[in-house]
């Protein structure tokens, strides 16, 4: 007999603008909002009976009235917020993970001054959150995805021999690469700000000056020095997707300096990924 293993609905792209004013000067919030819910939902599936089954308009107003009372904070607070309404809102509900992404912007500058209410857009960086709770336990996970990335020397030893062990061939190497990032707190119950902060300067500090010499040394090194640093992050799963470039021919241009012109390549794309936890 066919039953039912497991089931949920929920909401998707759900984006909205938070302007946070404080006198003249505006912090605009980019956010986008997903939602998933879990529970005794079965009669919907069998029956179909969408009782206990939240609307999508029922969802909508419910972000946007956290997103005016918590829109302002961190996207972490701001999920525990909406999480915490959910469950609140519909008891059927027993479990829910809300996914918020933040596209960062940036005050123009203008006459040597930052605008208070004149913004850009910056990079193709978002920070993320993921937070689950089913009303006893929370898991807050935050993150950042698409941060671009490029350490033009120093990243590899500069002699690399060949790969048919004939003499070095002497370049330098090349990265560039697309790098994600998510760390699990112990807690709920932290200043999540400055966490944020500090994970993303590790892992850039890290890449500059750390002498690697392999991207998989890289990325271990930076998860080394997150967990070593802030005793509140449990895990730490790093990602990157390397842009593959390859040194122009020299033959070609009648050049002596083979490896200060690089021509991108579509394919293949390399990818390395390390999850990082506490023994």
């Amino acid at each position: 007999m066919a039953r039912i293993s497991a089931s949920s609905h929920g909401e998707s792209r759900l984006r909205m603008l938070r302007i946070v004013r404080r006198g003249d000067r505006h912090d605009p919030r980019d956010l986008t909002v997903s939602f998933r819910f879990e529970g005794e939902f079965s009669s919907a599936f069998l029956d179909g009976n969408a009782e206990g089954i939240l609307p999508g308009e029922t969802v909508k107003n419910l972000v946007h009235a956290a997103a005016r009372e918590h829109g302002g904070k961190e996207i972490e607070t701001f999920g525990l917020a909406l999480c915490a309404q959910a469950l609140a809102r519909q008891p059927r509900i027993s479990r829910v993970r809300v996914d918020v992404t933040e596209r960062p912007w940036h005050r123009l500058e203008a006459g040597g001054k930052a605008q208070a209410q004149t913004f850009v857009s910056g990079s193709s960086e978002r920070r993320t959150a993921v937070v689950t709770s089913n009303g006893r336990e929370v898991s807050v996970v935050g993150g950042l995805e698409d941060l671009s990335i490029m350490r033009s020397a120093g990243f590899a030893p500069d002699q690399r021999t060949t790969d048919d062990g004939g003499d070095a061939d002497g370049l330098q190497r090349l990265l560039i690469g697309d790098l994600s990032a998510r760390w699990t707190y112990t807690s709920s119950d932290v200043t999540f700000g400055p966490f944020r902060q500090g994970v993303r300067a590790a892992i850039l500090e890290t890449l500059a000056w750390h002498p690697s010499r392999t991207v998989q040394h890289a990325l271990y090194t930076a998860a080394d020095v997150i967990l070593t640093t802030y005793e509140e992050i449990a895990e730490v799963t790093l990602a990157l997707h390397e842009r593959p470039y390859r040194p122009a021919d020299p033959f070609s241009s009648g050049t002596d300096t083979p490896d200060d012109l690089f021509i991108a390549i579509d394919e293949p794309v390399g990818v390395v990924e390390v999850t990082v936890d506490r023994t």
